[in-house]
């Protein structure tokens, strides 16, 4: 008799088994994890964790609940499908930097509504084509003054959003006045323009332009090497200097104003500074050697004369007072 209860139980039991159905998709009972009915559709009341209902009247048993497009990262619960909305159940805020054609952060019924970088945001369409919803915009390394505007995301590049011009004077690695994805990629003093202070900061600094440019072996250099003597023209003509006696000119050629020490000039009358140059003495001074304006450096003035030379003047000097 125990035996024939034992069966009748262990039948029981199997046929009730047939009678649980799985809950509509996306729902569970109100016990957590219970997604089957228990042998009555009215058991499943609840939309599981990331499902939502999107409708206006749930019915346990009967209504599905649909899995959420954007999962949230905390708080998320099973809910009442009653109360299961897309904002309760779902993280609906656009991806970052991204908004709607009408300007909200979030969307209404779809993340693909999020399909506009928002105004000072940027994205960056040569690595991926930018997917509504899924793609997130970059903050401008430089914003624009006036006129920024959200757009729509495949056609927000950095150079409509942003202000992607390198400093004044720099230039990034390859040349190129524009950087692309950071500032800092604006390194270099361009040609003919150098850096006159002792920090140089990437994407920061500016380069100043050449007083005079070199006609041959102008260079781009990293801002911390781009130094005046290395980027410009600032060597005076040959034999001559400024008026502390240095060889190299600040700022024109014209400073370069004096025969060096032991340089002289064939023509002191007519001769103009920062073109002409001056040559260096077959005999020079011992003692004595100085700079002297190019009005004055004449080979007399500039550089030892031998008996010989001495003996030339004299008889030109003969030869001119008989003329």
């Amino acid at each position: 008799m125990q035996k024939i209860i034992q069966i009748s139980l262990i039948i029981s039991l199997f046929i009730n088994q047939f009678n649980f159905l799985p809950c509509p998709e996306g729902t569970e009972t109100n016990v957590a994890g219970i997604d089957d009915d228990s042998g009555n559709p009215a058991n499943c009341v609840n939309c599981k964790i990331d499902y939502y209902f999107n409708g206006d009247n749930f019915i346990p048993g009967v209504s599905v609940c649909k899995e959420c497009q954007i999962l949230k990262y905390e708080g998320e619960q099973a809910n009442p499908g009653g109360i299961a909305t897309l904002a309760v159940q779902c993280d609906i805020n656009c991806p970052y930097g991204t908004q709607t054609e009408n300007g909200q952060t979030f969307y209404i019924a779809q993340k693909q509504e999020c399909n506009f970088c928002k105004a000072d945001y940027y994205y960056f369409i040569e690595i991926n084509d930018f997917e509504p919803g899924d793609s997130y915009c970059d903050i401008c390394q430089i914003k624009k003054t006036s006129g920024s505007l959200a757009t729509i995301g495949y056609e927000a590049t950095s150079e409509k959003q942003c202000i992607v011009t390198c400093p004044t004077g720099t230039v990034s690695m390859h040349g190129e006045t524009n950087f692309y994805n950071e500032k800092k990629e604006c390194n270099r003093c361009n040609i003919h323009f150098y850096f006159d202070s002792d920090n140089f900061i990437d994407g920061e600094s500016t380069c100043k332009p050449c007083p005079v440019k070199k006609i041959i072996g102008g260079v781009r250099n990293l801002g911390k090497n781009a130094k005046k003597d290395v980027q410009c023209e600032v060597q005076c003509p040959s034999g001559t200097v400024v008026q502390d006696g240095k060889a190299t000119f600040e700022n024109d050629k014209s400073e370069c104003v004096k025969c060096a020490p032991n340089f002289y000039t064939a023509k002191p009358q007519s001769w103009v500074a920062g073109i002409d140059i001056c040559f260096p003495c077959p005999n020079i001074l011992i003692q004595g050697a100085k700079a002297n304006y190019g009005t004055s450096a004449s080979m007399a003035t500039q550089c030892r004369v031998v008996f010989s030379q001495l003996l030339k003047f004299s008889l030109l000097f003969i030869y001119f007072y008989f003329l």
